[in-house]
């Protein structure tokens, strides 16, 4: 074919303009037309792939640019609430970037990229927005390095929100579900905590200031101890999710925080309360039911009588009515003899 063409092509040099003219037109009509057909599909689907390309770029971009906006979202989020916690505590805080690492026993310290040159000291509490993170261990000149409450040396005093009930929070060290959990010890046995109450810390100790928010109350440990209750409590903040936080300085500490977190703090107490006067509701709905269940059983198991007219009386010596009870006549007393 390649021959042929090549000949005819050599024949078609040398033939008049007219013929040559005549040739080409019956080639177009004939042999080029499918040819062409072919070229223009070939077209028309290569510009397709390329504007899919294009199209799956652009939706690659687009979903990427949404996965880190959720992340810059949140992000921006926990700044403004940072920020907001800030403006609440005005002065006597440091803060601070926290690094995690990803090494073992990572799981329970932070890096935090602020130092003995801010005025970081050691011993001073570590907080977040939604409460309480840990505590300085060790200070260098630009960083240092914190404790959070997942350490096993972890321990803070700490008290319900509305103050009638005392205890200590230690990690609660589980597995499964709760590896992650805290548990409030040494609760007086008669102060009795409903689930959703919130733990805030108590001053104690001279650490951690009074009335940051610690946990959650999830429900109560079973123990062998008849003196006290165990609870236990859902974290306040998660180490992990933890990535701008703030060291309170000894000084500002002495002054006091709780007004800070006290926004937090009216909220759960109201939660409390709603949920105890549910509670309430719940315990008088039951009480209703069971009395009127007795009173059902009380009225279906009295005899029914078949009349609502009294029992017929009876005269000695006449004859009684059919139907009525025989009524005995009364003894007459015997004289003595």
């Amino acid at each position: 074919m390649l021959v042929a063409c090549v000949a005819l092509s050599l024949v078609a040099l040398v033939l008049p303009s007219r013929v040559r003219s005549t040739m080409a037109g019956g080639l177009r009509g004939s042999i080029v037309v499918p040819l062409a057909a072919l070229q223009e599909r070939a077209e028309v689907s290569r510009r397709a792939i390329l504007q899919y390309d294009a199209s799956l770029r652009v939706t690659d971009s687009v979903r990427l640019q949404a996965s880190q906006t959720d992340v810059l979202v949140s992000e921006n989020d926990r700044l403004r609430r940072l920020l907001g916690l800030g403006a609440a505590l005005k002065w006597g805080f440091v803060p601070a970037e926290a690094l995690h690492g990803r090494g073992l026993g990572d799981d329970y310290s932070m890096t935090l990229t602020v130092g003995r040159n801010e005025g970081v000291e050691p011993f001073s509490a570590v907080v977040a927005p939604e409460g309480l993170v840990g505590m300085i261990e060790t200070v260098d000149a630009r960083s240092s390095v914190a404790i959070v409450w997942p350490h096993p040396d972890f321990r803070v005093s700490a008290m319900s929100a509305d103050g009638t009930a005392f205890g200590i929070v230690y990690p609660h060290l589980g597995s499964g579900a709760t590896r992650f959990m805290l548990e409030l010890r040494g609760v007086a046995f008669r102060s009795e905590l409903v689930p959703g109450t919130l733990i805030v810390s108590a001053g104690l100790g001279g650490v951690y200031p009074r009335g940051i928010p610690v946990g959650t109350v999830v429900q109560e440990l079973k123990t062998a101890e008849q003196w006290a209750r165990n609870y236990l409590l859902r974290p306040a903040v998660r180490p992990a999710d933890a990535t701008t936080v703030m060291v309170v300085q000894p000084r500002r500490a002495k002054e006091g925080v709780a007004a800070a977190w006290q926004g937090a703090v009216d909220s759960a107490l109201r939660l409390v309360v709603a949920a105890g006067d549910s509670l309430a509701r719940r315990r008088a709905d039951s009480t209703a039911a069971l009395e009127r269940q007795r009173l059902d059983s009380l009225q279906a198991a009295r005899p029914r009588s078949d009349s609502t007219s009294p029992p017929a009386t009876v005269v000695p010596g006449t004859t009684a009515p059919a139907g009525a009870a025989r009524v005995k006549p009364p003894l007459t007393p015997r004289a003595p003899r």
